[in-house]
């Protein structure tokens, strides 16, 4: 009963991801996590409201949402923002590389650190994203 409890939270999470940009400024999906600069806190901006506005910006979280799929999204998201130790199965690090992308990942992260319950420790989950990327690159 408690791990269905903890799959639905983290269902909920990963679906929540798709609703964030319209709710969250701060976005930045062409980052490029090899640059130390890209692990800093973004400040919102107006021009990051006006991407999040874009019904484009939805669309692209749904697909990679859907690309994710349930079971490795609820994983990942376990993973990067719970810190949980359970090591990811290869199936879903060959997802994450060779389907989902790491553009589709990273909006999906970012969309996850800027709802508000998220935002204090971005720095942390960003670290933990890149991590988890890294990993699944050697696993794939």
């Amino acid at each position: 009963m408690a791990s269905f409890c903890n799959v639905s939270i983290m269902a909920f999470l990963l679906l929540l991801a798709t609703g964030a940009f319209l709710a969250s400024p701060g976005l930045a999906f062409e980052a490029n996590e090899r640059d130390p600069a890209a692990l800093a806190p973004e400040s919102p901006s107006s021009d990051d409201e006006d991407i999040l506005s874009s019904p484009d910006v939805h669309s692209y979280l749904v697909h990679c949402r859907d690309k994710v799929g349930r079971k490795c999204g609820t994983l990942f998201v376990e993973k990067i923002f719970l810190g949980k130790s359970e090591e990811i199965p290869t199936s879903c690090c060959t997802r994450l590389v060779n389907v989902v992308g790491l553009s589709c990942h990273n909006a999906l992260t970012n969309a996850l650190i800027l709802r508000p319950e998220f935002s204090d420790k971005a720095h942390i989950y960003r670290k933990n994203r890149i991590h988890v990327w890294k990993y699944c690159e050697l696993q794939a």
